[in-house]
């Protein structure tokens, strides 16, 4: 993941990687597909998208800390030209709802990882 902006729904049609989802910057704006593929999804869209060029970060990034009991631990850097300016842990679960855009993100990695894994991810993604 993504732009700090970026609010993942879920995966597109046709990719397992690729989500689309809504900009926390600008409620109700469209993001067209080139921006939501190339940059919405990955991040460092500064030179390409004025919305992004309102955060101070540029991408967040994650990294499974830990899965335990329904709980899966999220570590997360926020980045500025590839290198951290923050770090923090997230714990995610299908009993706490996402209210940022940074625990959305967190959410879909987590379920994706449980995918991955053969577990079930439907209840992170509700």
């Amino acid at each position: 993941m993504a732009c700090p902006f970026f609010v993942p729904r879920a995966p597109l049609s046709g990719f397992s990687d690729i989500y689309g989802g809504t900009c926390a910057a600008q409620a109700g704006a469209t993001i067209h597909d080139g921006l939501l593929e190339n940059c919405c999804n990955n991040g460092y869209a500064r030179s390409e998208c004025p919305r992004a060029a309102q955060s101070e970060s540029d991408a967040y990034r994650f990294m499974i800390k830990a899965h335990t009991n329904g709980v899966v631990e999220v570590a997360w850097s926020s980045e500025r030209n590839h290198h951290p300016v923050a770090v923090g842990v997230v714990s995610v679960c299908a009993d706490a709802a996402a209210q940022t855009p940074l625990e959305q993100q967190a959410r879909v990695y987590a379920a994706a990882f449980l995918q991955q894994s053969g577990l079930d991810a439907l209840p992170l993604l509700r």
